[in-house]
């Protein structure tokens, strides 16, 4: 076939009418909104987030009050994908208790959003890890929060149970007539890249039998020079304790430290269990 010059310049304008309008096309209103399929524009939505399977290992520290030492419990990947979570929720961490200052508690923390994948997935590892210590429909894993320090900063030794039992305040809207504590802590530390200090310190536990404990030349706890234990800030690591004694009184002997970072900057992650009482829990 014999290509003329009005065919020529028919098929040229063709294409060039195309090439201009083929944008307008997907992104016009009128017409996206007529569900029209175009495959070479849209990308598929990205499959529901699976927890990965995670392995942590773990070492019995005190019987008495109950404290346990727990090993890799935060993966790499996690730490990170919180950290750069809380920078925009960061604020001055709240103070409790009457004898409260702000120069008590000098770090910074966020609540960490329930709808976060990475974070349901840390809940569930910390649920699993409980057992049988909250009633199943009865008591939660309650929210979990985030917090940093940067040199200087420490949160001066405090138990993380409540002398009076609390009211959430979804209850309060509610009306639910039920009241809750923290039964216990884990401690997970996200980030620690600071040269020294940022311990959590628990002046009252002692080690069953007393020792310390050397992993790869780094001293992972200490006996600490005024009495009881100082456990050294690794990422990954963390701490659970149980704060609430089976008479439901609040154990004084959990009570701990943050001791002041030097040098850089550590992260940590609070989860506090909760524990119902009342006629609705």
């Amino acid at each position: 076939m014999t290509l003329t010059t009005s065919n020529f310049l028919t098929a040229s304008l063709g294409i060039a009418i195309g090439a201009y309008l083929a944008p307008l096309l997907t992104t016009t209103p009128i017409l996206s909104n007529l569900n029209l399929p175009f495959p070479f524009f849209s990308s598929p939505s990205p499959p529901p987030y699976t927890c990965p399977p995670h392995n942590y290992t773990t070492t019995l520290i005190s019987l008495s009050p109950l404290l346990i030492h727990i090993t890799n419990f935060i993966h790499p990947s996690e730490s990170t994908h919180l950290i750069n979570l809380s920078q925009p929720l960061l604020t001055p961490s709240p103070q409790h208790g009457s004898a409260a200052t702000p120069q008590t508690r000098t770090s910074w923390s966020a609540p960490l959003p329930d709808s976060d994948p990475i974070t349901q997935c840390i809940l569930l590892r910390a649920s699993s890890f409980l057992g049988t210590l909250l009633s199943p429909g009865r008591d939660e894993i309650g929210p979990s929060q985030i917090v940093r320090y940067l040199p200087g900063q420490k949160f001066d030794p405090h138990t993380d149970w409540f002398p009076q039992p609390r009211v959430d305040d979804a209850d309060i809207e509610s009306g639910r007539r039920r009241m809750y504590n923290r039964i216990a802590t884990i401690f997970a530390v996200l980030q620690a890249n600071h040269t020294g200090g940022g311990e959590t310190w628990f002046p009252k536990v002692e080690a069953i039998t007393p020792q310390e404990r050397w992993e790869g030349g780094e001293r992972i706890w200490r006996l600490h020079e005024e009495g009881g234990l100082a456990f050294k800030a690794v990422a990954g690591n963390a701490l659970f304790w149980v704060n609430i004694g089976q008479d439901g009184a609040g154990d004084q002997r959990t009570v701990h430290a943050g001791l002041p970072v030097q040098g850089g900057t550590k992260y940590g992650m609070n989860i506090w269990p909760r524990v119902f009482f009342g006629p609705d829990a």
